[in-house]
C-alpha cells in the first residue's frame, strides 16, 4: 500500500575526522528548506545509530561544544537555522543560540520549551534529536506542520553528541558564550514528582494527577504550567499549589486511544515530565490459519472503553520482520463494548450481538509459520510503525528476534504461542492470548 512521504533532504558525507555533514539541496526551497532540521533542532545527521543512553559525552558540556561538535556543522546554513532562511524561526548562530532555545518555546508547540535547564527529558530539543514523543500533530504558528526527526530517512546523531547535549541540559543549560544569556527564572519550589491514577487510563476515565513540590508554596501559591497531547487528553494548562501547600491535584479526561505521549509540569526552572497512554481500544483476537482448506483470516478489534472510539486516521499493521508486512487505514465509529472483524471469509460474512465485519483481502496472507512472533498492532496513522509505538499490540508466537515494538516502546514479549490450524489466538488479559475456538460472532 502506499504512503505519503515527507520531501527528501539527503546526507552526504565530509572527512571523517570532522564529522561534518551537508544537507542536499531539497526538491523545493519552501516545504523542503523550512523542513531543513525543522522544528527546533533535528540536528540528526549521518552516523551510526547507537544507544544514547549509555554513551558518554566525549568533552565537558558547555554549550560551545554543543555549538562546534552538533550545531554548526549541521544547522547554521543559511538554507536553515541562520539567515536569511531562519527555519523554523530559529535562529542558531553562536551569539543568538542560547537566547533561541533556553527557556523558549517552540513555534511549532507554544507550550513546548525547546531547552529546560536540568531536565533533558522535559526539553522539546532531546525529542527532536532521539525521535521521542514526535507524534503530536503542530498547533504552533511554524511554516511547515512536520514534527519528524530530521533528516527524512537519515541516521540519528552519534550517542556521544546526543549524551553531549543531555549532559549540557542537565548541567542547567549555562550560556558560556560570552553573551547574555536568557533572563533568570526566580527560584522558588521545585518540582519533586508528577503521579497519574490511573496510570493508563482507558477513552473517557477521568485521570487525577498529583504535583508536588519540594517545599510549601509562597504566598500568593505556587503556579504549574503544563503542557501535553491534547488529542489524548484534556488537562488545564496551569494549575495552582495552595499557599503553604506542597501538594495539587487535577483532573483531566481522556479523550481517545494513544501511543505514548508525554505530559510536562514546568515551575521556574523545574519541571517533571511523565510518559503517558490512553488504552480502550485493542486487537482482541486473530485468526490466521483456518485449517482443513478453509482460507479465512481475520482479526477482531475491540472498544474496551466507555466512550465510542472514531477509528479515522489509525491503522492496523501485521507482520514479523516489522509491523509493515500488511496495512490497513481503519474507518468509521466503533461503539462501547462492541467489536470490528477485519478480514475475509469463506461463505456467509459472519453477524453477531455487537460485532461488526469489515471485508478486507489481506494481502499478503496473516503469517502463519516461523519462530518470531507475527505482531497484530493499532497505530496512529501518522506514525512510522518503526519510529513510534503501538497504541496496542498483541505478539502471536515463540519469540521477538525482530524487537517489535509494544506499547512502552520496547521490545515486546510474545503473548501466547501460535496456535494450531483452526484456532485462533484470543486476548485473555492486557499482556497474554491463548489458542482458543474462534470466536467471531462474539465480542469477547
Amino acid at each position: 500500500m502506499s504512503q505519503s512521504h515527507e520531501p527528501s533532504t539527503t546526507c552526504h558525507s565530509a572527512p571523517l575526522a570532522l564529522r561534518v555533514v551537508t544537507l542536499a539541496h531539497a526538491r523545493t526551497r519552501g516545504a523542503s528548506l523550512t523542513a531543513c532540521l525543522l522544528a527546533a533542532l533535528t540536528a540528526t545527521a549521518c552516523g551510526a545509530d547507537t544507544d544514547e543512553t549509555d554513551a558518554v559525552p566525549a568533552e565537558a558540556p558547555t554549550l560551545n561544544a554543543v555549538f562546534s561538535q552538533v550545531i554548526e556543522p549541521r544547522c547554521t546554513f543559511s538554507s536553515c537555522h541562520s539567515t536569511p532562511t531562519v527555519a523554523a524561526k530559529l535562529d542558531l548562530t553562536r551569539e543568538n543560540m542560547c537566547n533561541a532555545l533556553v527557556n523558549t518555546s517552540s513555534c511549532l508547540f507554544p507550550r513546548r520549551m525547546l531547552v529546560v535547564p536540568n531536565d533533558p527529558d522535559a526539553s522539546f530539543l532531546m525529542h527532536k534529536l532521539t525521535g521521542a514523543a514526535l507524534t503530536e500533530v503542530p498547533d504552533g504558528n511554524c511554516s511547515s506542520s512536520s514534527n519528524l526527526p530530521m533528516p527524512f530517512g537519515g541516521s540519528t546523531l552519534p550517542a556521544d553528541e546526543i549524551a553531549l547535549v543531555r549532559a549540557w541540559i542537565a548541567a542547567g543549560a549555562p550560556c558560556d558564550t560570552g553573551q547574555p544569556g536568557p533572563t533568570p527564572i526566580p527560584s522558588g519550589p521545585a518540582i519533586t514528582s508528577l503521579a497519574a491514577d490511573p496510570a493508563v487510563p482507558l477513552a473517557g476515565d477521568i485521570v487525577t494527577f498529583t504535583v508536588t513540590l519540594d517545599k510549601p508554596a509562597p504566598e500568593g501559591g505556587q503556579a504549574v504550567v503544563l503542557q501535553t497531547d491534547d488529542r489524548a487528553l484534556s488537562a488545564p494548562i496551569e494549575v495552582s499549589v495552595p499557599p503553604g501547600k506542597t501538594v495539587a491535584r487535577f483532573e483531566a479526561y481522556a479523550n481517545r486511544p494513544s501511543s505514548l505521549f508525554m505530559m510536562v509540569a514546568r515551575t521556574g526552572a523545574s519541571s517533571k515530565s511523565l510518559e503517558l497512554r490512553v488504552g480502550g481500544l485493542e486487537v482482541a483476537e486473530a485468526l490466521a490459519d483456518a485449517g482443513h482448506g478453509d482460507h479465512s483470516q481475520w482479526v477482531k478489534l475491540r472498544n474496551r472503553s466507555s466512550l465510542p472510539i472514531d477509528l479515522t486516521g489509525l491503522k492496523l499493521q501485521v507482520g514479523q520482520t516489522s509491523y509493515g508486512l500488511i496495512t490497513v487505514p481503519l474507518s468509521g465509529t466503533l461503539d462501547p463494548d462492541s467489536c470490528l472483524v477485519l478480514g475475509n471469509v469463506t461463505g456467509q460474512p459472519p453477524s453477531g450481538d455487537a460485532v461488526t465485519f469489515q471485508q478486507v483481502d489481506f494481502t499478503p496472507g496473516l503469517p502463519t509459520t516461523g519462530a518470531q512472533a507475527a505482531g497484530y498492532a493499532l497505530f496512529n496513522g501518522d506514525a512510522a510503525p518503526t519510529g513510534a509505538p503501538p497504541i496496542d499490540t498483541m505478539l502471536v508466537g515463540a519469540t521477538n528476534q525482530a524487537q517489535l515494538l509494544g506499547v512502552d516502546g520496547h521490545a515486546a514479549t510474545p503473548a501466547c504461542a501460535t496456535p494450531p490450524a483452526g484456532s485462533s489466538a484470543r486476548r485473555t488479559a492486557a499482556a497474554t492470548c491463548a489458542a482458543s475456538a474462534p470466536q467471531i460472532t462474539q465480542c469477547l
